[in-house]
């Protein structure tokens, strides 16, 4: 099923005489929700691809990266951080193709390999510590721009909501990210 589904938009993009491209961002992560109250502002980056589909204006998206947020300072005694690589599928829609600025929405939904590392210090009882691993279903919704620079490049601006469903609460974070897009 998912060859068939590959092949019918690698058709589609040849019909619609597409320009796939590739996009490298780099991020700052903002945690939202209930990780807001554990972790503070992180960083991180994503590589995503993206072909041409149906009608113009409308991609295909393939997009992993990798987020951190760490510890707050008001937490004395406890060391904690989290960390997330998102691999999602989605769409994106541009609003206003081929022009100096190019306004865009998307969402991507996929899994989301996360981590969470908690250390307590219990002074000369020492510093035991916990690493839990999941890999949760989760949906990034985003928001952004395009402004062309030069033939096959673009600055590429985006507020990304990237939402993970985990077995006791769900963890959210907004990055904010900047970048560029090749076009092949």
């Amino acid at each position: 099923m998912n060859k068939v589904f590959f092949l019918l938009l690698i058709s589609l993009a040849v019909f619609c005489n597409a320009q796939p491209g590739i996009r490298l961002q780099g991020s700052a992560a903002i945690p939202a929700g209930q990780l807001e109250t554990h972790v503070d502002a992180g960083f991180g980056g994503n590589i995503s691809f993206n072909l041409p589909v149906l009608f113009p204006g409308l991609e295909a998206t393939l997009t992993t990266g990798y987020y951190y947020c760490g510890l707050k300072e008001d937490l004395p005694g406890y060391d904690f951080n989290f960390s997330s690589i998102p691999v999602t599928l989605g769409l994106r829609y541009v609003f206003v193709e081929g022009s100096e600025i190019s306004p865009y929405v998307g969402v991507e939904g996929g899994v989301f390999f996360t981590e969470y590392f908690l250390q307590m210090d219990y002074g000369v009882l020492g510093k035991p510590e916990e690493i839990t691993k999941e890999i949760s279903p989760g949906i990034s919704p985003e928001v952004g721009f395009r402004i062309y620079l030069a033939p096959g490049l673009d600055l590429d601006v985006n507020a990304r909501y990237s939402r993970i469903r985990t077995k006791y609460v769900s963890r959210a974070y907004i990055a904010i990210q900047s970048g560029f897009r090749f076009k092949f």
